[in-house]
Protein backbone atom coordinates (compact mmCIF):
# COMPACT_ATOMS: atom_id res chain seq x y z
CA UNK A 1 0.00 0.00 0.00
CA UNK A 2 1.66 3.20 -1.53
CA UNK A 3 -0.78 5.94 0.08
CA UNK A 4 -1.47 5.87 2.75
CA UNK A 5 2.11 4.52 3.54
CA UNK A 6 2.14 0.96 5.23
CA UNK A 7 4.57 0.24 8.13
CA UNK A 8 7.09 -1.75 7.13
CA UNK A 9 6.99 -5.61 6.94
CA UNK A 10 10.33 -6.88 7.19
CA UNK A 11 11.89 -9.67 4.75
CA UNK A 12 11.31 -12.65 6.02
CA UNK A 13 12.54 -15.79 3.72
CA UNK A 14 11.17 -19.23 5.49
CA UNK A 15 11.02 -22.70 3.54
CA UNK A 16 8.17 -21.89 1.62
CA UNK A 17 6.22 -18.33 0.20
CA UNK A 18 3.53 -19.07 2.50
CA UNK A 19 6.14 -19.27 5.78
CA UNK A 20 7.64 -16.51 4.66
CA UNK A 21 6.90 -12.30 5.19
CA UNK A 22 7.13 -9.22 3.96
CA UNK A 23 5.49 -5.64 2.42
CA UNK A 24 3.97 -7.89 -0.49
CA UNK A 25 3.55 -10.75 1.24
CA UNK A 26 -0.36 -12.36 2.84
CA UNK A 27 -0.90 -12.47 6.42
CA UNK A 28 0.07 -16.18 7.37
CA UNK A 29 -2.49 -18.91 7.38
CA UNK A 30 -2.99 -19.63 11.15
CA UNK A 31 -3.27 -15.76 11.90
CA UNK A 32 -0.42 -15.85 13.66
CA UNK A 33 0.79 -12.13 12.38
CA UNK A 34 -2.73 -10.86 12.44
CA UNK A 35 -3.23 -8.12 12.82
CA UNK A 36 -0.93 -5.77 10.86
CA UNK A 37 1.97 -8.57 9.84
CA UNK A 38 2.61 -8.03 14.06
CA UNK A 39 4.89 -4.87 13.61
CA UNK A 40 5.24 -2.18 15.11
CA UNK A 41 3.04 0.76 14.45
CA UNK A 42 4.96 3.57 12.95
CA UNK A 43 4.15 7.49 13.05
CA UNK A 44 1.19 8.68 11.28
CA UNK A 45 1.59 9.44 7.34
CA UNK A 46 -1.48 11.39 6.60
CA UNK A 47 -4.54 13.66 8.35
CA UNK A 48 -7.99 12.81 7.48
CA UNK A 49 -11.33 14.83 7.99
CA UNK A 50 -14.64 13.28 8.49
CA UNK A 51 -16.39 13.23 5.31
CA UNK A 52 -13.67 13.37 2.69
CA UNK A 53 -12.70 11.39 -0.07
CA UNK A 54 -8.93 10.00 -0.07
CA UNK A 55 -6.77 8.03 -2.91
CA UNK A 56 -5.92 4.23 -2.03
CA UNK A 57 -2.76 3.55 -4.35
CA UNK A 58 -1.62 0.32 -4.53
CA UNK A 59 1.22 -1.22 -6.23
CA UNK A 60 2.25 -4.50 -7.67
CA UNK A 61 1.09 -6.77 -10.57
CA UNK A 62 -0.19 -9.84 -8.89
CA UNK A 63 -3.43 -9.01 -8.91
CA UNK A 64 -4.44 -12.57 -9.13
CA UNK A 65 -7.62 -12.15 -11.02
CA UNK A 66 -8.80 -9.23 -9.05
CA UNK A 67 -10.79 -10.45 -5.97
CA UNK A 68 -12.95 -8.12 -2.49
CA UNK A 69 -11.26 -6.16 0.07
CA UNK A 70 -11.59 -3.65 2.46
CA UNK A 71 -11.01 -0.31 4.14
CA UNK A 72 -10.75 -0.77 7.75
CA UNK A 73 -10.21 1.59 10.85
CA UNK A 74 -9.30 1.33 14.59
CA UNK A 75 -8.66 3.67 17.13
CA UNK A 76 -6.81 1.36 19.01
CA UNK A 77 -3.02 2.24 17.80
CA UNK A 78 -0.93 -0.32 18.47
CA UNK A 79 -3.30 -3.25 17.25
CA UNK A 80 -3.78 -6.74 18.84
CA UNK A 81 -5.97 -10.12 17.98
CA UNK A 82 -8.20 -8.78 20.15
CA UNK A 83 -8.68 -5.49 17.96
CA UNK A 84 -11.95 -4.52 16.44
CA UNK A 85 -11.85 -2.88 13.02
CA UNK A 86 -14.48 -1.14 11.55
CA UNK A 87 -15.46 -1.05 7.57
CA UNK A 88 -15.28 2.38 6.03
CA UNK A 89 -15.27 0.56 2.34
CA UNK A 90 -15.63 -2.44 1.14
CA UNK A 91 -14.63 -2.98 -2.56
CA UNK A 92 -16.53 -6.16 -4.52
CA UNK A 93 -14.99 -8.14 -7.13
CA UNK A 94 -12.62 -6.41 -9.90
CA UNK A 95 -10.52 -5.24 -6.77
CA UNK A 96 -7.93 -4.25 -7.13
CA UNK A 97 -8.89 -4.04 -10.98
CA UNK A 98 -9.94 -6.27 -13.61
CA UNK A 99 -7.92 -8.92 -14.82
CA UNK A 100 -7.81 -12.80 -15.62
CA UNK A 101 -4.70 -13.55 -13.69
CA UNK A 102 -1.62 -11.52 -12.89
CA UNK A 103 -1.02 -8.27 -14.74
CA UNK A 104 2.30 -8.77 -17.35
CA UNK A 105 4.16 -7.45 -20.24
CA UNK A 106 0.80 -8.74 -22.79
CA UNK A 107 -1.36 -7.02 -20.24
CA UNK A 108 -0.68 -3.82 -18.75
CA UNK A 109 2.90 -4.24 -17.50
CA UNK A 110 4.83 -4.16 -21.23
CA UNK A 111 7.67 -2.70 -18.64
CA UNK A 112 7.90 -5.73 -16.48
CA UNK A 113 7.82 -3.24 -13.26
CA UNK A 114 5.92 -6.62 -11.67
CA UNK A 115 5.95 -5.10 -7.55
CA UNK A 116 6.76 -1.22 -8.81
CA UNK A 117 3.47 -1.18 -11.01
CA UNK A 118 1.58 1.94 -9.88
CA UNK A 119 -2.19 0.25 -10.36
CA UNK A 120 -3.66 4.06 -9.28
CA UNK A 121 -2.53 4.98 -12.98
CA UNK A 122 -4.74 2.06 -14.14
CA UNK A 123 -7.38 1.88 -12.11
CA UNK A 124 -8.01 4.54 -9.16
CA UNK A 125 -9.26 3.59 -5.96
CA UNK A 126 -10.63 5.92 -3.24
CA UNK A 127 -12.40 5.12 -0.17
CA UNK A 128 -14.53 7.72 1.97
CA UNK A 129 -13.70 8.88 5.92
CA UNK A 130 -16.98 8.07 7.37
CA UNK A 131 -18.67 11.55 8.99
CA UNK A 132 -19.14 11.67 12.43
CA UNK A 133 -15.62 10.15 13.32
CA UNK A 134 -13.94 11.11 16.37
CA UNK A 135 -11.08 13.39 16.27
CA UNK A 136 -7.66 11.39 17.11
CA UNK A 137 -4.57 9.30 16.13
CA UNK A 138 -6.24 5.95 14.13
CA UNK A 139 -4.85 2.93 12.26
CA UNK A 140 -6.59 2.19 8.62
CA UNK A 141 -5.69 -1.07 7.05
CA UNK A 142 -6.66 -2.09 3.40
CA UNK A 143 -7.85 -5.80 3.74
CA UNK A 144 -7.66 -8.36 0.12
CA UNK A 145 -8.76 -11.30 -0.63
CA UNK A 146 -7.95 -12.52 -4.27
CA UNK A 147 -9.83 -14.13 -6.40
CA UNK A 148 -7.29 -16.88 -7.97
CA UNK A 149 -4.60 -18.39 -5.68
CA UNK A 150 -4.00 -19.58 -2.78
CA UNK A 151 -6.76 -19.10 -0.13
CA UNK A 152 -5.23 -15.73 1.56
CA UNK A 153 -5.55 -12.60 3.30
CA UNK A 154 -3.81 -9.17 2.91
CA UNK A 155 -3.73 -6.82 5.29
CA UNK A 156 -1.79 -3.58 5.17
CA UNK A 157 -1.95 -1.16 7.85
CA UNK A 158 -1.13 2.86 8.29
CA UNK A 159 -1.06 5.05 11.03
CA UNK A 160 -3.11 8.83 10.54
CA UNK A 161 -4.90 11.41 12.19
CA UNK A 162 -8.41 11.77 11.91
CA UNK A 163 -9.10 15.52 12.36
CA UNK A 164 -12.09 17.95 13.34
CA UNK A 165 -13.66 18.24 16.70
CA UNK A 166 -15.74 15.15 17.00
CA UNK A 167 -14.97 13.47 20.86
CA UNK A 168 -17.84 10.91 20.41
CA UNK A 169 -17.10 7.56 19.47
CA UNK A 170 -21.08 6.78 18.32
CA UNK A 171 -20.07 7.45 14.72
CA UNK A 172 -17.22 5.01 14.62
CA UNK A 173 -19.22 2.11 16.86
CA UNK A 174 -21.75 2.84 14.05
CA UNK A 175 -19.86 0.78 11.82
CA UNK A 176 -19.86 -2.45 11.13
CA UNK A 177 -16.97 -4.90 11.74
CA UNK A 178 -13.96 -6.00 9.74
CA UNK A 179 -14.48 -9.17 7.49
CA UNK A 180 -12.08 -12.16 8.26
CA UNK A 181 -10.73 -15.18 6.63
CA UNK A 182 -8.34 -17.79 5.47
CA UNK A 183 -5.71 -16.38 8.74
CA UNK A 184 -7.35 -19.66 11.10
CA UNK A 185 -10.49 -20.53 12.66
CA UNK A 186 -12.33 -22.45 10.12
CA UNK A 187 -13.44 -19.71 7.41
CA UNK A 188 -11.88 -20.08 4.22
CA UNK A 189 -12.85 -18.17 1.23
CA UNK A 190 -13.42 -20.72 -1.96
CA UNK A 191 -11.07 -20.45 -4.87
CA UNK A 192 -13.09 -18.87 -7.92
CA UNK A 193 -15.25 -16.71 -6.16
CA UNK A 194 -15.38 -13.63 -8.30
CA UNK A 195 -17.02 -10.82 -5.89
CA UNK A 196 -17.51 -11.39 -2.09
CA UNK A 197 -20.93 -10.33 -1.31
CA UNK A 198 -20.07 -9.07 2.36
CA UNK A 199 -22.89 -8.70 4.24
CA UNK A 200 -22.31 -5.85 5.90
CA UNK A 201 -19.99 -3.97 3.81
CA UNK A 202 -20.18 -0.30 5.52
CA UNK A 203 -21.17 2.69 4.37
CA UNK A 204 -19.22 2.65 1.16
CA UNK A 205 -19.40 0.17 -1.38
CA UNK A 206 -17.92 -0.25 -5.04
CA UNK A 207 -18.72 -2.76 -6.97
CA UNK A 208 -21.87 -5.51 -7.12
CA UNK A 209 -21.19 -8.45 -4.99
CA UNK A 210 -22.22 -11.86 -6.19
CA UNK A 211 -21.14 -14.85 -3.58
CA UNK A 212 -21.89 -14.55 -0.16
CA UNK A 213 -19.45 -16.19 2.40
CA UNK A 214 -21.33 -17.45 5.32
CA UNK A 215 -19.09 -17.04 8.00
CA UNK A 216 -16.14 -14.57 9.21
CA UNK A 217 -18.45 -12.24 10.17
CA UNK A 218 -18.31 -10.19 13.39
CA UNK A 219 -20.28 -8.70 15.65
CA UNK A 220 -21.86 -5.47 14.59
CA UNK A 221 -22.72 -2.23 16.27
CA UNK A 222 -25.22 0.35 15.17
CA UNK A 223 -26.79 0.74 12.00
CA UNK A 224 -23.30 1.56 9.50
CA UNK A 225 -24.33 2.58 6.43
CA UNK A 226 -25.26 6.41 5.13
CA UNK A 227 -24.69 6.03 1.43
CA UNK A 228 -23.91 3.62 -1.25
CA UNK A 229 -21.99 3.38 -4.49
CA UNK A 230 -23.50 2.67 -7.42
CA UNK A 231 -21.12 1.88 -10.59
CA UNK A 232 -21.74 3.66 -13.23
CA UNK A 233 -18.23 5.00 -15.24
CA UNK A 234 -15.46 2.99 -15.04
CA UNK A 235 -14.75 0.25 -12.75
CA UNK A 236 -16.76 1.43 -9.90
CA UNK A 237 -19.29 4.75 -10.67
CA UNK A 238 -21.45 7.30 -9.08
CA UNK A 239 -22.13 7.71 -5.62
CA UNK A 240 -25.79 7.55 -4.37
CA UNK A 241 -27.36 9.11 -1.48
CA UNK A 242 -29.56 6.44 0.52
CA UNK A 243 -30.82 6.23 3.89
CA UNK A 244 -31.37 2.56 3.38
CA UNK A 245 -28.21 1.24 4.39
CA UNK A 246 -27.37 -2.34 3.52
CA UNK A 247 -30.42 -3.06 1.76
CA UNK A 248 -29.03 -0.32 -1.31
CA UNK A 249 -27.65 -3.05 -3.96
CA UNK A 250 -25.45 -1.16 -5.89
CA UNK A 251 -25.51 -2.44 -9.65
CA UNK A 252 -22.36 -3.37 -11.49
CA UNK A 253 -21.83 -2.25 -14.73
CA UNK A 254 -19.38 -2.97 -17.66
CA UNK A 255 -16.08 -2.13 -16.74
CA UNK A 256 -13.93 0.52 -18.63
CA UNK A 257 -10.70 -1.18 -18.30
CA UNK A 258 -9.07 -2.96 -21.32
CA UNK A 259 -10.45 -6.42 -21.95
CA UNK A 260 -7.91 -8.88 -19.71
CA UNK A 261 -5.97 -11.62 -21.77
CA UNK A 262 -6.85 -15.41 -21.04
CA UNK A 263 -4.61 -17.61 -18.85
CA UNK A 264 -3.83 -17.58 -15.10
CA UNK A 265 -0.37 -16.04 -13.96
CA UNK A 266 -1.75 -16.08 -10.31
CA UNK A 267 0.92 -17.23 -7.67
CA UNK A 268 0.38 -18.65 -3.94
CA UNK A 269 -2.27 -16.41 -2.89
CA UNK A 270 -5.10 -16.87 -0.13
CA UNK A 271 -7.74 -15.19 0.69
CA UNK A 272 -9.23 -14.80 4.57
CA UNK A 273 -12.73 -13.16 4.67
CA UNK A 274 -14.83 -10.85 7.16
CA UNK A 275 -18.15 -9.71 6.83
CA UNK A 276 -19.77 -6.88 8.29
CA UNK A 277 -23.64 -6.16 9.22
CA UNK A 278 -25.59 -3.04 8.81
CA UNK A 279 -29.07 -2.73 10.14
CA UNK A 280 -31.23 -0.90 7.17
CA UNK A 281 -32.93 2.46 8.37
CA UNK A 282 -36.41 1.92 8.28
CA UNK A 283 -37.45 4.96 5.62
CA UNK A 284 -35.07 4.84 2.20
CA UNK A 285 -34.60 8.06 0.49
CA UNK A 286 -36.02 9.33 -2.73
CA UNK A 287 -33.26 8.63 -5.06
CA UNK A 288 -33.05 4.80 -4.17
CA UNK A 289 -36.16 3.20 -4.98
CA UNK A 290 -36.04 0.32 -2.20
CA UNK A 291 -38.92 -1.78 -0.60
CA UNK A 292 -38.62 -3.11 2.74
CA UNK A 293 -40.55 -5.34 3.92
CA UNK A 294 -41.97 -5.34 7.41
CA UNK A 295 -41.15 -8.58 9.26
CA UNK A 296 -43.86 -10.83 11.11
CA UNK A 297 -43.70 -11.05 14.88
CA UNK A 298 -41.64 -14.65 14.67
CA UNK A 299 -43.40 -17.99 15.77
CA UNK A 300 -40.82 -19.31 18.04
CA UNK A 301 -39.04 -17.73 20.95
CA UNK A 302 -35.58 -16.63 20.39
CA UNK A 303 -32.73 -16.20 22.40
CA UNK A 304 -31.89 -12.63 23.16
CA UNK A 305 -28.37 -11.42 22.45
CA UNK A 306 -28.77 -8.57 24.43
CA UNK A 307 -28.72 -8.55 28.53
CA UNK A 308 -31.77 -7.28 30.56
CA UNK A 309 -31.94 -5.76 33.16
CA UNK A 310 -34.68 -5.73 35.44
CA UNK A 311 -36.24 -2.52 36.39
CA UNK A 312 -35.02 -1.85 40.12
CA UNK A 313 -37.29 -0.09 42.59
CA UNK A 314 -36.13 3.21 43.24
CA UNK A 315 -33.95 4.13 46.54
CA UNK A 316 -35.53 5.82 49.07
CA UNK A 317 -34.70 9.36 49.05
CA UNK A 318 -31.12 10.32 50.90
CA UNK A 319 -32.76 13.80 52.41
CA UNK A 320 -35.60 14.01 54.86
CA UNK A 321 -38.70 15.89 53.24
CA UNK A 322 -40.90 17.92 56.34
CA UNK A 323 -44.60 16.78 55.68
CA UNK A 324 -47.17 19.10 55.83
CA UNK A 325 -50.09 17.02 57.56
CA UNK A 326 -49.61 17.47 61.08
CA UNK A 327 -49.72 13.79 62.81
CA UNK A 328 -51.37 13.57 65.45
CA UNK A 329 -50.60 9.79 67.40
CA UNK A 330 -53.04 8.50 69.29
CA UNK A 331 -52.86 8.76 73.24
CA UNK A 332 -53.73 6.73 75.87
CA UNK A 333 -56.15 8.26 78.29
CA UNK A 334 -53.95 8.93 81.54
CA UNK A 335 -55.26 8.12 85.26
CA UNK A 336 -57.54 10.49 87.27
CA UNK A 337 -56.14 12.65 89.12
CA UNK A 338 -58.42 12.82 91.72
CA UNK A 339 -59.67 9.60 93.67
CA UNK A 340 -63.74 8.90 93.44
CA UNK A 341 -65.38 7.73 95.93
CA UNK A 342 -67.42 4.29 95.47
CA UNK A 343 -71.22 4.18 95.90
CA UNK A 344 -71.20 0.33 96.23
CA UNK A 345 -70.28 -0.92 99.83
CA UNK A 346 -67.62 -3.05 100.19
CA UNK A 347 -68.80 -5.91 102.05
CA UNK A 348 -64.92 -8.03 102.72
CA UNK A 349 -66.67 -12.21 103.15
CA UNK A 350 -66.92 -14.11 106.88
CA UNK A 351 -66.92 -17.01 107.73
CA UNK A 352 -70.33 -19.14 107.68
CA UNK A 353 -72.01 -19.55 111.33
CA UNK A 354 -68.69 -18.11 112.82
CA UNK A 355 -69.08 -15.02 115.39
CA UNK A 356 -66.23 -12.47 114.52
CA UNK A 357 -63.34 -12.84 117.06
CA UNK A 358 -63.02 -10.60 119.66
CA UNK A 359 -60.33 -9.40 121.62
CA UNK A 360 -58.46 -11.11 124.25
CA UNK A 361 -55.64 -10.20 127.21
CA UNK A 362 -54.78 -13.53 127.86
CA UNK A 363 -51.89 -15.06 125.10
CA UNK A 364 -53.48 -19.03 125.31
CA UNK A 365 -56.64 -18.78 126.93
CA UNK A 366 -59.60 -21.07 125.21
CA UNK A 367 -63.06 -19.80 124.51
CA UNK A 368 -65.39 -21.83 123.68
CA UNK A 369 -67.70 -20.97 120.54
CA UNK A 370 -70.77 -22.18 118.70
CA UNK A 371 -71.42 -25.70 117.29
CA UNK A 372 -68.35 -26.95 118.97
CA UNK A 373 -65.82 -24.51 117.55
CA UNK A 374 -63.05 -23.11 119.85
CA UNK A 375 -61.36 -20.12 120.04
CA UNK A 376 -57.27 -19.60 121.08
CA UNK A 377 -56.28 -15.80 122.85
CA UNK A 378 -53.63 -14.94 120.25
CA UNK A 379 -51.70 -11.75 119.24
CA UNK A 380 -54.53 -10.11 121.50
CA UNK A 381 -57.30 -11.79 119.60
CA UNK A 382 -59.05 -14.54 119.82
CA UNK A 383 -58.06 -16.68 116.97
CA UNK A 384 -60.67 -19.30 115.63
CA UNK A 385 -58.95 -22.87 115.84
CA UNK A 386 -62.08 -24.90 113.68
CA UNK A 387 -64.10 -27.70 115.38
CA UNK A 388 -63.85 -29.81 117.96
CA UNK A 389 -62.21 -33.03 117.61
CA UNK A 390 -64.54 -35.97 117.78
CA UNK A 391 -64.51 -36.76 121.14
CA UNK A 392 -64.15 -33.58 122.54
CA UNK A 393 -66.36 -30.83 123.97
CA UNK A 394 -65.88 -27.42 125.38
CA UNK A 395 -67.18 -26.37 128.69
CA UNK A 396 -65.73 -22.96 130.27
CA UNK A 397 -62.89 -22.68 128.82
CA UNK A 398 -61.50 -26.10 128.48
CA UNK A 399 -61.50 -29.02 126.18
CA UNK A 400 -62.75 -32.48 128.13
CA UNK A 401 -62.31 -35.78 126.32
CA UNK A 402 -64.53 -38.71 126.81
CA UNK A 403 -62.87 -41.26 128.50
CA UNK A 404 -65.03 -44.76 130.19
CA UNK A 405 -66.30 -42.85 133.44
CA UNK A 406 -67.18 -39.40 131.50
CA UNK A 407 -65.16 -36.30 130.16
CA UNK A 408 -61.47 -35.61 130.91
CA UNK A 409 -58.55 -33.66 129.81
Amino acid sequence: MFEPKQWNVPEVVRATVEKSDGNLNPLQGDGSNFPCHGVAPEAPVATYLPGTSQSLKLKGSAVHGGGSGQMVITYDTNPTKNTVFRVMTSYMGDHPIKAAGNLGPTDRDPQGLKSELELWKLNPLSFTVPKGLPKGKAVVAWTWFNHIGNREMYMQCATVIIGGDETSMNAFEALPGMFKANIGGGCIVSDQITAIDFKHPGPEVFGKGITPVPCGEPSITGSGVAEMVVPGAGNYGQKVESSAGAAVTPTKTSSSSPPPPTGDNAGDDGVLTTYVTVTPSPTPSKEVNIQTPIPSAPTTLVASAIPYNPPTRPSAPTTLVASTIPYNPPTRPSAPTTLVASTIPYNPPTRPNVKTPDACTTEGEITCGENRTWYMCGSGRKQFMGSLAAGTSCTAGKIFKRGIRGYYF
